[in-house]
């Protein structure tokens, strides 16, 4: 399993279910996201539990998978049955644990600094834009009169 960095987007919700230990928590501005080895998505971790060992996260998606198991309510709206998210788990708790390593952290922290400064950037020109169009329609009505 690989945790992987990505950029939150507007679209993301405010808050989300951690895959380890399915608690609801905040989704800050990079998102951390447990893959496993095929590179299938396995869902968002949560700060607390980034920052357990890789024992501890194994043996925290196998409890995950025995409770989907024993009560498959907990599912949710999954597109999977709790039977076979169950086995997604515990195939994915079989895995190494990867972790990002703080030049991960420290790019996706520059990448999105810069996104975002691109973003209010492009902002800024689009309404400086708009405003420079309306002074020009505005000289134009004004020479018509």
């Amino acid at each position: 399993m690989r945790i992987r960095l990505e950029r939150k987007l507007e679209t993301c919700p405010h808050q989300l279910s951690c895959t380890v230990c399915r608690q609801r928590f905040e989704v800050r501005k990079i998102r951390t996201l447990l893959h496993n080895d095929a590179k299938l998505l396995q869902g968002d971790i949560c700060s607390e539990c980034i920052a357990l060992r890789p024992s501890e996260i194994r043996s925290k998606m196998r409890e995950q998978a025995r409770l989907l198991r024993q009560y498959p309510e907990l599912n949710g709206s999954s597109l999977l049955s709790a039977r076979e998210r169950a086995l997604e788990l515990l195939e994915a708790s079989q895995e190494e644990v990867r972790f990002p390593t703080f030049y991960d952290w420290w790019f996706k922290k520059i990448e999105v600094f810069s996104e975002e400064s691109q973003e209010l950037e492009a902002t800024r020109l689009g309404l400086a834009h708009t405003q420079s169009g309306m002074r020009l329609q505005k000289m134009l009505e004004d020479d018509k009169e």
